[in-house]
């Protein structure tokens, strides 16, 4: 028997839009609070095209819901609505289907709190399903990572300038032939004998343990 036929479409859809989908950033700005988010309309419209090329479509029903009046300070009247949302991705192709549960919460002045909590149900349930990325990914071209490799006693001279006494100790490290020459150097050179400096020591050390 070939699994691979009996396999609903659905799956192998979802799995191609989530590798399509680009990121949806913080956009928007909520001008009572000042924070950034991404609105369900980034979302849908970042979406459409790609659920429509997979032939995928979602039917929203609310699973349950309750509505409740809160008193703001000024004395209004708020609507509270809270919605459990089933979201059924559909496969036009064979019509297997996927669902999502969400809930939704939100508030309105007048009669826009269920639209609002069934918008964000389905907008975090389309963000948690793909995963869709927050931001673009970086091009690894745009930035030269960090040089880990050891600087050697040649390049640490050429670093040093206006400093004749330390570039005698870099050259004189340089013509170093073992460790043996190092502690000897190091010994002779009381001034030297502090954290600042045993970078110089350790490098030679380094080299010549290569």
């Amino acid at each position: 028997m070939n699994e691979t036929a009996s396999t609903p479409c659905i799956y192998k859809a979802m799995a191609a839009i989530m590798s399509d989908v680009k990121a949806v950033g913080k956009t928007q700005k909520n001008q009572q609070q000042g924070f950034m988010f991404r609105g369900i309309d980034s979302v849908m419209n970042e979406l459409h095209a790609t659920f429509a090329r997979h032939n995928v479509f979602v039917i929203p029903n609310v699973a349950d819901y309750s509505v409740t009046e809160k008193i703001t300070k000024s004395g209004s009247i708020m609507y509270y609505t809270r919605a459990k949302m089933e979201f059924h991705f559909t496969s036009a192709e064979d019509g297997s289907e996927i669902v999502a549960v969400n809930v939704g919460e939100a508030m309105d002045s007048g009669d826009k709190s269920m639209n609002k909590a069934m918008s964000i149900a389905l907008k975090y349930a389309l963000m948690q399903m793909l995963l869709i990325p927050t931001q673009d990914e970086k091009d690894p071209d745009a930035t030269t990572p960090p040089d880990t490799r050891n600087m050697t006693i040649a390049e640490y001279a050429e670093t040093v300038s206006g400093n004749e006494e330390l570039k005698n100790l870099l050259t004189e490290l340089a013509g170093a032939k073992n460790i043996d020459d190092i502690k000897d150097i190091y010994s002779q050179n009381v001034q030297y004998q502090i954290p600042a400096y045993k970078k110089y020591f350790t490098a030679r050390k380094n080299e010549l343990r290569r």
